[in-house]
């Protein structure tokens, strides 16, 4: 059975995610982005990625990766 994903979007509750959730939807979002299908979903990955990482950042001071979306 797959692990359920997080479908918060409050920065403020994902910042008081213990950092083992947060990096697993990391990683979740990090897939989809790398490997979806469609631009669209690609990107709805990268978003949800982005912001992860800057809630990671500021709850937890790893430094946020610099990312830009690609159209492949």
């Amino acid at each position: 059975m797959a692990t359920p994903t997080i479908k918060e979007q409050d920065p403020e509750v994902l910042a008081a995610l213990p950092l083992s959730d947060l990096n697993h939807e990391i990683g979740r979002c990090l897939w989809g982005y790398e490997n979806g299908g469609t631009s669209q979903g690609r990107k709805s990955f990268f978003k949800r990625l982005v912001m992860l990482e800057e809630v990671r950042e500021q709850a937890h001071g790893i430094p946020a990766k610099q990312r830009a979306f690609r159209v492949r």
